[in-house]
């Protein structure tokens, strides 16, 4: 894994811990997040950083 593949790797993992936190904190409030928007968060951070990695290689490319 190159140096970028290997930051973005980290900086995802990072943001699956940020949600994980968010989940578990949301958990004891009056409001906690049901598990379709727990998916949809997870979800969400694989698509944007899916986008960044397209974009390194794009550019890894030009």
């Amino acid at each position: 894994m190159s140096a970028p593949t290997q930051a973005l790797a980290d900086q995802e993992t990072a943001a699956l811990v940020e949600v994980e936190i968010e989940f578990a904190r949301r958990s004891c409030g009056i409001k906690p997040w049901t598990i379709r928007e727990y998916l949809d968060a997870i979800e969400a951070v694989h698509v944007r950083f899916n986008r960044f990695r397209q974009f390194q290689h794009k550019a890894v490319a030009a």
